[in-house]
């Protein structure tokens, strides 16, 4: 009789489980949202950047009293700058670029009040630490490096050429520098060679086209450079062009 008893007692026992559990779960769930872009700051243009991988937005919560040691958020970088998440808690966050082969002061930090709900949009401006232009004709790259005014303390330390057969062209993509199918061409930089003797003048780089053993056509081609300070690049823009 005492086991049929407890069986009784059972269902009574969960109901009662379960109806607390609804005074206990009261926390409002994260729905706010943040979005926005990171571009060039002298010429307002959108980055060129590797995603993932190019940088990050880092989101600190900012209420001293709640949360003394606060927690971070990072959003990854969009090959062109730009940056979305949803599902933040309402809140107050100091939010920086970071992480990535540009300059940003942290001291330049917004502050965004986030409600329940919200959808704000937070941009920023950095200094790239290098600027690529480029073009392709046939097999031949031709391309040209400038250096902003703000950049006084990196010096270049590689050079890289890439090819892709789809418009997506960074060094993890074109990374098979041996073997049957070469896409990605390095040149380091000694040392003792300046950035000056680098800069403002159009340069080439020609590669045998046999030696990826592609078909010719159209392909999407990039030229990469690699600083100092940071072990990531800055990018021309994708060329499209066609190899006879």
């Amino acid at each position: 009789m005492k086991s049929i008893k407890l069986i009784f007692l059972l269902p009574v026992l969960l109901v009662a489980v379960i109806s607390g559990c609804k005074n206990w779960d009261n926390f409002v769930a994260p729905d706010a949202g943040i979005y926005g872009k990171v571009t060039d700051a002298e010429n307002g243009q959108p980055l060129e950047i590797r995603q993932p991988g190019g940088g990050t937005v880092r989101f600190i919560q900012w209420d001293k009293m709640k949360y003394p040691n606060p927690g971070t958020t990072d959003i990854e970088l969009k090959a062109n700058g730009e940056f979305s998440a949803t599902q933040f808690f309402a809140g107050t966050y100091k939010a920086l670029p970071r992480d990535g082969a540009f300059l940003y002061q942290p001291g330049d930090s917004a502050t965004v009040d986030l409600g329940n709900g919200d959808r704000k949009e937070v941009n920023f401006k950095v200094t790239p630490f290098y600027r690529l232009t480029a073009s392709v004709t046939d097999s031949t790259f031709t391309y040209t490096i400038t250096k902003p005014a703000a950049n006084t303390t990196t010096k270049i330390s590689q050079i890289i050429f890439m090819i892709n057969d789809y418009a997506k062209v960074d060094e993890s993509i074109s990374s098979n520098t041996s073997g049957y199918f070469i896409n990605l061409w390095r040149q380091d930089i000694a040392g003792n060679v300046t950035d000056a003797s680098l800069l403002g003048t159009p340069r080439t780089f020609t590669f045998k086209w046999a030696d990826t053993h592609l078909p010719k056509g159209e392909y999407y081609f990039r030229v990469g450079v690699r600083t100092t300070a940071v072990a990531k690049y800055n990018y021309s823009p994708v060329v499209k062009a066609t190899v006879r």
